[in-house]
């Protein structure tokens, strides 16, 4: 599989801090790829919606208030250079919103999805089931795990043997490369300060594979003509919407239903990820074998006689 280039990335600007510990600059695939965004193919039909949840269900009257965590960066949510939110997250949101009948959309910052969605927000997009406290966290639009990518034209998943003495670029510290350490892998490693410089290596050769979170990485590899997603090392975790409240839940689940079975969600994904395909357990590496956790008697500190 291969993430097509019709476009210099010359104009991204690095930002601090990623998806799983990764930090890249912001790239609109719809300059490559000239997908509209879901907005644009929703703003006629906004002026027909008709509402199909209560106004005492939001926090405010004929508004989908959505909350973005603040952590949250490409290609699920980022500031672009001109001040506007762009990403898998806003794309969604605004389905979202239609499919509810809200013709308003307003975007703030969260630190927390349980104290947002109580407080601020109707819903909270990006949120692991894991993370939302007493939230329930619905659907499970896009993924997360740890992507492999390479320059080769390779069909993913590649086995891990194909990994035994290659150069690997990641951020070290990152969870992307913790999730590495979990393996037997004999791999040398290139520690990079972000994934502009991570790509960068693997297209100038001095690297082979790219590690790090897989949407952020597919978001990157878009840029370049000849860079593959290889497979991923973990099994993905479902990334969803949190809301709060039978009635909006209720509301929220079928709407984001609405949104995937019709394919608004796939045109989202593919905006910013060009064509990774949906995560899932068979996107895993082949034969990787788990490195044996340390035994108590190898912890010990050996007696002195």
């Amino acid at each position: 599989m291969r993430f097509q280039r019709t476009f210099a990335l010359a104009t991204a600007l690095l930002v601090s801090g990623g998806l799983a510990g990764c930090s890249l600059g912001p790239v609109d695939l719809g300059d490559f790829i000239g997908t509209p965004s879901v907005e644009e193919a929703h703003e006629e039909r906004r002026a027909e919606l008709a509402p199909v949840v209560a106004d005492s269900s939001l926090k405010q009257a004929g508004t989908l208030t959505v909350g973005i965590p603040a952590d949250q960066t490409a290609p699920l949510a980022m500031t672009m250079s001109d001040g506007a939110q762009s990403g898998i997250d806003i794309d969604v949101a605004h389905a979202l919103a239609d499919e509810l009948g809200l013709s308003s959309v307003t975007f703030v910052a969260v630190d927390d999805a349980e104290s947002a969605l109580a407080e601020t927000c109707d819903v909270v997009m990006g949120v692991e089931p894991d993370e939302a406290g007493s939230a329930t966290v619905v659907g499970g639009y896009v993924q997360s795990a740890t992507g492999l990518f390479t320059r080769e034209d390779v069909t993913a998943p590649i086995d891990a043997s194909a990994l035994s003495g290659a150069t690997v670029a990641l951020q070290e510290g990152s969870v992307s490369a913790v999730a590495v350490d979990e393996y037997e892998l004999s791999v040398v490693r290139t520690p990079v300060t972000n994934l502009n410089e991570a790509f960068d290596a693997l297209e100038e050769g001095s690297v082979q594979y790219v590690v790090c979170d897989a949407y952020a990485g597919a978001y990157l590899a878009a840029a370049y003509s000849d860079v593959s997603f290889a497979g991923i090392f973990d099994e993905p975790t479902l990334v969803g919407i949190a809301v709060s409240g039978n009635e909006l839940q209720t509301a929220v689940q079928t709407a984001l239903e609405a949104v995937e079975s019709g394919g608004v969600a796939d045109i989202a994904r593919a905006r910013w990820v060009g064509d990774l395909p949906t995560l899932s357990s068979e996107s895993r590496i082949t034969g990787l074998v788990e490195r044996a956790a340390p035994s108590a008697e190898a912890d010990a500190e050996t007696p002195a006689e």
